[in-house]
């Protein structure tokens, strides 16, 4: 048995980037590694990137909650269980406090979210990165094509200020991406290993 970390913060942060950097120090420091994000690759979570998040479809917030809901659950139970219990350090972009946040910026409540989502388990470790709006809108201007909720940054604020709260209820680390990116990789290093230690296996 290895653990879950899960990786937070809004659209344009810089998540992909960190979890890719840290994944390949962990790897080479000897560790097994495994990446994976949500929406995930199963047909549901292929249908939310297709049909929601890649098109100007309007989706209800609670069927949305939900939607991601039942990637979730066949995300976890199909790959991140199986991973963990073999010794990887799973590492997801996103997971339920994505809900949490989107969502329940939208207004669904968050306790009906965290029941919906009760039947996979909770991350060992939770990480949120938190960059200046201004630096997010930049990065997400350079994309030039924008999914769904990337193209609000008033909502994108939201989002932002309930991830903050959250991570003040529940003790959740705060690092600052607006740094240069190894300082931010480093203390998301810092963060796993100490989490890891006496759990997973190192092979050096």
């Amino acid at each position: 048995m290895c653990i879950l970390v899960d990786v937070e913060g809004i659209d344009g942060v810089g998540k992909s980037t960190v979890i890719r950097l840290t994944a390949d120090e962990l790897r080479r420091r000897g560790y097994l590694v495994y990446v994976t994000s949500e929406p995930s690759d199963s047909p549901i979570g292929l249908f939310i990137r297709k049909n929601v998040l890649e098109s100007n479809l309007e989706v209800e917030p609670t069927a949305l909650a939900l939607l991601f809901a039942a990637d979730r659950v066949v995300h976890y139970n199909r790959v991140i269980r199986p991973k963990v219990q073999e010794g990887y350090i799973v590492i997801t972009e996103r997971y339920i406090e994505s809900t949490v946040a989107y969502q329940g910026s939208q207004g669904v409540p968050i306790e009906w979210i965290m029941e919906i989502n009760s039947t996979v388990a909770e991350p060992d470790l939770v990480i949120i990165l938190n960059a200046p709006l201004s630096t997010v809108a930049g990065r997400l201007t350079s994309r030039g094509t924008l999914e769904y909720f990337e193209r609000n940054i008033s909502f994108l604020k939201s989002v932002q200020e309930t991830y903050l709260r959250r991570a003040r209820e529940r003790n959740y680390p705060v690092i600052d991406a607006s740094r240069l990116i190894k300082d931010v990789v480093n203390d998301v290093l810092t963060l796993i290993e100490d989490k890891a230690q006496g759990k997973c296996k190192n092979n050096n």
